[in-house]
């Protein structure tokens, strides 16, 4: 007989954007489901009562049909966000997640009649601020310290440990998680003790819902459009058509839902009190651009984690949207890999968390696609870090950045086209001593991101930001002034413009989309368009870079469609382009080395250094390698480029040194008192590190209350300037050297900030916000906004990469965006 106690049962709870699951281990060790009103799945979704107090679940839904203005059906949707307002109450979001938790918490106890060990899962590139608010909620719900374990890690757990997938040691997964709100792709790598996280990006805009949006939109467009009752449906405003939308939204959901089992449904429109016809093959037709959305971010993160096709066991699909056909078919045929599918997927994150063996209490953030954690092995002692003239884009600071284990280089400067996040790019590297004022720093993008290439000439300042998508914005998301991402990823537009002319189409004559056409450039104030080549690419553009050819000031633009095209600043008119490549390129840069501007192009393929003024000459064309790229630069006068690790000469790829990172969520480099720095944020905190140790160097920097969304860091008014955005607004700049708050912090609230980069007008330091509206500025001494947003870009057509320069003594911005134009913009 054994006298030993049973191990005491356990709770992993996924709270999911549209409804959250309990799974239960009994100390007999049975498995199975919480049920909630009779289903294991309960509506996230909170309503306040006539007392003032939370109804939680289907109750919730069916009160907010009658009262919707008290209804929150996607609490977690709503994470950033301080407060969420329910009727005449604003409620900390904190409480509206707590109650929805409680209500699990009442529910497990009545089951198991004392709560065990409970495990909570999140997404794998949360960050610290909305990790804690989960941990927060979940005490205050009454389940006590709760471990936090990243969803795919749960959901890779659950296909090998409970249903016995065969992926042995060293291998890598894919999980694909579409859920109502929000769709995630990781890589992960299984070790002895679990799985370890290689890549990851998503979007915090696409899921569910949105495929719902999408046919709610496709309906009012074909059954009866004329009638003036839709504009009730689709945007209402009196309580009445609030209820009708409310049930309108829940057909379209039931039939999508039912579609995934027959070919063929009908459904009750009311307010309009018809029947429509619905078939698979037309909600796959409609859905098939967020399909494909969803496929390129899972295309990007395989490529990042530097696997190849025969390392990969197995495709994993959780998450209850993911059940439609059309994902698991598309999904085999652009990755070649035939995806797991199971009955109910929505349950596999819940049990997953039972047998995850990687639980920690604070997940670490990872990095989208453009900024996977590094597994090399840990570099040899690095060599001093050389001061440098390079003006090219580093990595981006708004993508996130894992903490790793081993030495790692700075984010990446590669730039994918804007699925939710993008890849980023960062801050560029200070000039030697001799060498003209340090170049302002890049802003950068992010699911999807924003690049800044800028020339040490007097006559280019270069400054850049990348959107990527975060961690959470996006999605991304994502663009670079993201994505991915803008964006992507991060996170923003997948789709491609309508085909332009083969040599780049429109020229500077060309029409500013909705606003008034492009000003003179001598007449021209801030904030006016100045140039517009409306078919610069066919699809995003990627990338822009500016540099000179001869005396000439030039912008450097790449796109999706393979092509690099090169533009006179003072025309608008294209010089020159580079074919060399086959695929959407994924990371440019230019520089000048001796007396000559060079770019150094890479798509997934090939890589190609050439010079500006003759692309058809290039210098060295090869094969692309996995590593991503950090900086570009020269180092120690040698032209060159780091890796993961490495520091390889430029021209032949050569390993010629090595360097180390610190742990960061948002990563930049910049020059601090003359010396190349890696920048960057941690726990909401700035810091500057030695790149040849990665210790922290100089002083310490306060923390700040709220998650910071995006970073960037240059020169400006003599100082070495770090600039934080925060997911409410307030914009602050900090002394580099001397470790603290520089001038009084501003506030953006005309737009959502995902990148932001440093530069100088008219003397005065300048920060320039890239977001969902367009570009803004602020001036840093005193925290006030320069105008309006200009730059307008928004929905599908948002700016993927930008960087300043200076033409003919007047300072402009030069943007890339999702839909193919080139633009330039007057910043004084």
């Amino acid at each position: 007989m054994s006298f030993s106690s049973p191990r005491p049962a356990a709770i992993s709870v996924d709270f999911g954007t549209s409804h959250t699951v309990a799974t239960i281990r009994r100390a007999d060790g049975r498995v199975h489901q919480q049920l909630f009103d009779g289903s294991p799945q309960l509506p996230s979704a909170v309503f306040i009562d006539d007392e003032g107090g939370p109804v939680v679940g289907a109750d919730a839904v069916h009160s907010g049909r009658r009262r919707p203005e008290r209804f929150e059906p996607n609490p977690k949707r709503r994470i950033d966000d301080e407060s969420i307002l329910l009727g005449d109450t604003e409620i900390p979001v904190t409480s509206v997640i707590a109650a929805v938790l409680a209500r699990v918490a009442r529910e497990c106890e009545h089951t198991l009649g004392a709560l065990g060990p409970v495990t909570v899962t999140v997404p794998a590139a949360w960050g610290p601020t909305r990790r804690h608010v989960v941990a927060d909620a979940a005490a205050a719900a009454g389940l006590g310290q709760v471990d936090l374990v990243a969803e795919p890690v749960a959901a890779a757990s659950y296909f090998v440990e409970t249903l016995g997938a065969d992926v042995p040691p060293g291998s890598g997964v894919v999980v694909y998680d579409l859920g109502g709100g929000t769709v995630d792709a990781t890589v992960l790598r299984r070790s002895a003790t679990g799985f370890d996280v290689l890549a990851v990006d998503g979007a915090d805009d696409l899921g569910g819902l949105d495929f719902d949006q999408a046919l709610a939109e496709h309906l009012a467009a074909s059954v009866q459009p004329g009638d003036e009752r839709w504009t009730r449906l689709t945007a209402p405003t009196e309580p009445a058509d609030l209820r009708h939308r409310t049930a309108f939204m829940e057909e379209v959901r039931q039939a999508k839902e039912r579609l995934s089992r027959s070919a063929s449904t009908d459904l009750t429109i009311p307010l309009l009190d018809v029947d429509a016809h619905l078939t698979r093959d037309e909600v796959e037709r409609v859905c098939a651009p967020l399909v494909a959305r969803t496929i390129r971010v899972t295309q990007g993160v395989v490529r990042e984690s530097g696997l190849g096709p025969e390392q990969i066991a197995g495709l994993f699909l959780v998450g209850a949207a993911s059940r439609m056909p059309l994902v698991a078919t598309q999904l085999h045929r652009d990755l070649g890999i035939a995806a797991a599918a199971i009955e109910q997927p929505e349950l596999a994150v819940s049990e997953g968390g039972l047998v995850a063996q990687h639980t920690v209490s604070t997940p670490v953030s990872v990095p989208s696609p453009a900024l996977p954690p590094q597994t090399a092995p840990p570099a040899p002692a690095p060599s001093p870090v050389p001061a440098t003239n390079q003006t090219m884009p580093l990595p981006p600071p708004s993508a996130p950045r894992t903490p790793q284990a081993v030495p790692s280089a700075p984010g990446p400067v590669t730039q994918p086209a804007m699925v939710p996040p993008g890849a980023p790019t960062g801050p560029y590297p200070p000039q030697a001593p001799g060498y003209p004022a340090p170049p302002p720093t890049p802003w950068i993008r992010t699911k999807q991101g924003l690049t800044t290439v800028g020339a040490g000439a007097a006559a280019v300042v270069v400054a850049l930001a990348l959107l990527i998508g975060v961690q959470y914005l996006r999605e991304d998301g994502s663009a670079d002034l993201a994505e991915d991402g803008q964006p992507s990823s991060e996170h923003s537009s997948e789709e491609d413009q309508g085909a332009s002319s083969d040599d780049g189409g429109g020229d500077a004559a060309s029409d500013a989309g909705g606003g008034s056409g492009p000003v003179p450039l001598a007449e021209a104030e801030q904030g006016d368009l100045v140039f517009d080549v409306a078919g610069a690419h066919t699809g995003a553009v990627t990338a822009v870079r500016t540099g000179f050819i001869g005396t000439v000031p030039v912008a450097v633009s790449a796109g999706e469609d393979a092509i690099i095209r090169i533009w006179d600043l003072t025309t608008g008119e294209k010089i020159d382009e580079y074919r060399g490549h086959q695929n959407p390129i994924d990371h440019l840069s230019v520089f000048e080395y001796d007396g000559e501007w060079i770019a150094f192009s890479r798509d997934g393929t090939t890589e190609a250094v050439w010079p500006l003024a003759d692309p058809a000459a290039p210098v060295n064309e090869r094969e692309s390698g996995y590593d991503t790229i950090y900086w570009v630069g020269l180092w120690d006068g040698v032209p060159a480029y780091l890796t993961d690790y490495e520091v390889r000469q430029l021209y032949t790829g050569a390993d010629i040194g090595s360097v180390t990172t610190a742990y960061a969520d948002l990563t930049g480099m910049a020059a601090v008192g003359g010396v190349l720095r890696h920048v960057g944020t941690y726990e909401n905190r700035v810091f500057v590190a030695d790149l040849a140790t990665g210790e922290p160097v100089g002083a310490t920097f306060d923390q700040l209350s709220y998650e910071v969304v995006a970073f960037g860091a240059g020169t400006a008014a003599g100082k070495d300037l770090g600039v934080t955005v925060t997911a409410e607004g307030s914009v602050q700049a900090w002394d580099l050297a001397a470790g603290e708050p520089y001038g009084t912090a501003g506030q953006e609230l005309l737009q959502e900030v995902t990148a932001v980069g440093v530069t100088e007008v008219d003397g005065v330091p300048v920060a320039v916000m890239h977001g969902s509206r367009g570009l803004s500025m602020f001036d840093l001494s005193t925290g006030r906004q320069f105008g309006e947003i200009f730059a307008p870009h928004e929905g599908e057509d948002l700016i993927q990469s930008a960087v300043f320069a200076e033409v003919d003594g007047t300072k402009v911005a030069v943007t890339g965006a999702a839909l193919g134009a080139v633009q330039i913009w007057a910043l004084q």
